[in-house]
């Protein structure tokens, strides 16, 4: 289910402007406002300097301007392809998208070829609920630019919300066949697959998603790994740069640079290697901890924080695929593979457990440090520094079962509870900790996968079977909920009004907390808000002491929001 909501969220633009990057970046100066507005008044015919000004206007959010602008170009000049798709944009952001489809319309007259242009209509008519021309225009455009994500992605959202499967595992196949080594891709796949009955493939596509892990390369380094084992660690350097020369895109060899680097003492070593692991593969799960581990030994904890925050949801995306494999394994009639997956799953579990909970240590680790700096002059070395002392992940239990006390109905702190008492080994607490947080949001598929794998470790098998299927079983109604939810976030103006509108509506809760939470929570599902840096939020809105505490949680919906 997690990757099937997901995909209702991509291709969709937080702006029709980024349809048209290119367009509107076609060589025209760019300048200061003000300078450019002067070179305007000083020469009224000059086109590209009235056309850059719209452009930077744009840029700069001043959709009126932008709009005065182009219309006068227009209304001077004639038509022009980078005038009226700056002014369709200047249009959508100021929520006229029936004016915008005009306007695009007249574009098409001048372009008829332009798959930005179709593109583009084809977005404004998705986002006014009108699907069929919706998708006459997005295959236009595929026809045109076969290599352009963003119409396959929405005409596969569209195809799902529709029921459609088998035009939705078409649509991915092709972005796989694109996009071959993009892991979440692939795991979309195998989960149409399942929907569509067709376990075979749904087994095979899964294997293929799995062996993209680098992780799973077993890439050796074996010569290095003698140096180090020796103890001499700068032969170990030497020979991993001459490997690089070889293979300079290999994110193993960077990530074991960086992790030898940090032992040598090299800090800034150590990072540029990290980080150009992680810019080759994103995923890489070893490359991410690594990163976290460097900025730890350094005392940077909150960075720390971070990168164990995406690591966390590396190892989860990870295991949530082991858990789709075993389901379809299961639907397949191959129990004892099955098994063998759930075990897979279950055994890289603790890896989540233990990130998150290192996670929720560092930050608080770095809280605290600051509360006593305020009034020690070394708080590193104060020998009884209180609250720098005992046990912190109790402290954040206990601000979680406090945070869950004035907002009992945020799946998410039940969810975080889950992963600390797991990692207490309180098997019992998490179980109810993850049962609560599906019982308020039966679409969190994480905290399925986690109650699933514990009650699977508690030895009620059967129970764990059935709840690890749900992972892979989709709600027709629950699609439309996040289908909608998706359109109606990229009208932000629309968004935000329909937010205001409930907050009013509800008596005596004009920042009503938990909706604004299970909304959140809404858009990670459908792939809207990163659920890294949500996660990374979370943690810090647990510190009582942020005079921004109560604000950010009461704004987490606006403030977490990135479109893909």
């Amino acid at each position: 289910m997690a990757y099937l909501l997901e995909m209702l969220g991509r291709g969709l633009l937080v702006n029709l402007s980024s349809a048209f990057s290119t367009l509107l970046d076609r060589g025209l100066e760019e300048a200061p406002i003000a300078e450019l507005a002067q070179r305007v008044r000083d020469n009224p015919n000059d086109i590209d300097a009235r056309l850059a000004l719209g452009v930077a206007q744009l840029r700069a959010g001043k959709a009126v301007a932008a709009r005065q602008t182009f219309e006068t170009l227009l209304a001077s000049a004639g038509d022009d392809l980078t005038a009226l798709a700056g002014l369709a944009c200047a249009l959508d952001d100021l929520g006229e998208l029936d004016a915008a489809i005009d306007c695009l319309r007249r574009a098409q007259k001048l372009a008829p070829t332009q798959p930005a242009v179709l593109f583009g209509l084809g977005f404004c008519h998705e986002r006014r609920g009108r699907t069929e021309p919706a998708v006459d225009y997005y295959r236009d455009a595929i026809a045109l630019c076969p290599t352009l994500r963003n119409a396959l992605e929405r005409l596969a959202a569209i195809a799902v919300a529709a029921g459609r499967f088998d035009e939705a595992i078409a649509h991915y196949e092709r972005l796989c066949e694109l996009d071959p080594q993009i892991m979440d891709l692939h795991l979309t796949l195998a989960g149409l697959l399942v929907q569509t009955g067709r376990h075979g493939e749904a087994i095979d596509r899964y294997l293929h998603a799995l062996a993209l892990e680098p992780g799973n390369w077993e890439a050796r380094h074996d010569l290095a790994v003698a140096y180090e084992k020796a103890g001499l660690l700068r032969e170990a350097v030497e020979h991993l740069h001459l490997l690089l020369e070889r293979d300079p895109e290999s994110a193993d060899t960077h990530t074991h640079l960086g992790e030898l680097y940090g032992q040598i003492g090299n800090d800034e070593a150590a990072l540029r290697h990290l980080h150009r692991a992680v810019e080759i593969n994103p995923d890489y799960l070893e490359a991410n901890v690594r990163l976290g581990m460097q900025h730890l030994h350094a005392g940077r904890h909150l960075d720390a924080a971070r990168w164990f925050g995406f690591a966390t949801e590396i190892n989860d995306r990870l295991m949530t695929a082991y858990v789709g494999l075993g389901v379809a394994q299961h639907l397949a009639g191959r129990e004892q593979e099955a098994a063998a997956s759930f075990d897979m799953a279950a055994a890289i579990e603790p890896n989540s457990t233990l990130l998150f909970s290192e996670m929720a240590r560092t930050h608080l680790r770095a809280s605290l440090a600051v509360q006593a700096d305020r009034y020690l002059t070394d708080a590193v070395d104060a020998p009884a520094t209180p609250g720098l002392v005992g046990d912190l992940i109790e402290m954040q239990i206990r601000r979680l079962r406090d945070a869950i006390a004035s907002a009992p109905h945020h799946a998410d702190l039940h969810y975080r509870l889950g992963l600390l008492l797991r990692n207490r080994g309180d098997t019992t607490g998490a179980i109810d900790a993850f049962r609560a947080a599906v019982g308020i949001n039966p679409s969190y598929v994480k905290a399925l996968v986690k109650l699933g794998l514990a009650l699977k470790e508690r030895g009620r098998v059967d129970e764990a079977v059935g709840v690890l299927s749900r992972v892979s079983t989709l709600d027709p109604g629950c699609v439309d909920v996040h289908y909608q939810l998706g359109l109606l976030f990229v009208q932000r103006h629309r968004f935000d009004l329909a937010i205001d509108q409930f907050e009013h509506a509800v008596e005596g809760k004009p920042d009503d907390v938990e909706f604004r939470a299970q909304l959140a929570l809404a858009l990670q599902n459908a792939g809207l808000v990163d659920r890294a840096n949500a996660t990374w939020r979370l943690i810090a809105e647990l510190d009582p002491d942020s005079a921004r505490a109560d604000e950010a949680r009461a704004l987490l919906a606006r403030t977490s929001a990135t479109v893909n």
